[in-house]
């Protein structure tokens, strides 16, 4: 094998390995949350969750904004994973009901620290929300897909 050959080949080898490792799989996301309001210095509140599901462990979100309103949701798993997100959250009043809600959330998914770290996808959240609880509280299952370099196929 000449010189030349073996440059080509080794190079070759070494472009697919490139290409294998950053290839980025993805996980199917689904559970539960259950949210309770906390004191809180930020602007519309903060909300502190115990997940369940994919993502076991706990998450935090409070509303940057308001029209449109948007949140920032951190999913902190009990592996020590980290999931960022940035939602549209919407709030249907329940008719006869005082103080209770509909809620439905898209998120984006903005990346993380550990297996999540550069993960992209989307998720959303479908519950009900109890305004006139002691404390507040939101109950909501989430479901959607998170892509990134340190995902694992299979759900990992």
């Amino acid at each position: 094998m000449t010189t030349i050959t073996k440059s080509g080949l080794a190079l070759g080898v070494v472009l697919l390995g490139g290409a294998i490792e950053a290839r980025a799989d993805c996980q199917y996301l689904r559970g539960g949350i259950t949210e309770t309001r906390i004191p809180s210095n930020d602007q519309f509140g903060r909300l502190l969750g115990v997940v369940t599901g994919v993502l076991n462990g706990s998450s935090t979100v409070y509303v940057m904004s308001q029209g449109p309103t948007r949140s920032y949701d951190v999913f902190v798993t009990i592996q020590g994973d980290m999931l960022l997100a940035i939602g549209a959250p919407v709030r249907t009043p329940v008719p006869g009901e005082p103080g209770e809600f509909t809620v439905h959330v898209d998120l984006t998914i903005v990346g993380g620290a550990g297996k999540y770290a550069d993960a992209t996808g989307t998720m959303t959240f479908d519950g009900t929300s109890h305004t006139l609880a002691v404390p507040p509280s939101v109950d909501l299952t989430y479901k959607g897909t998170a892509c990134g370099p340190n995902i694992k196929s299979g759900g990992n």
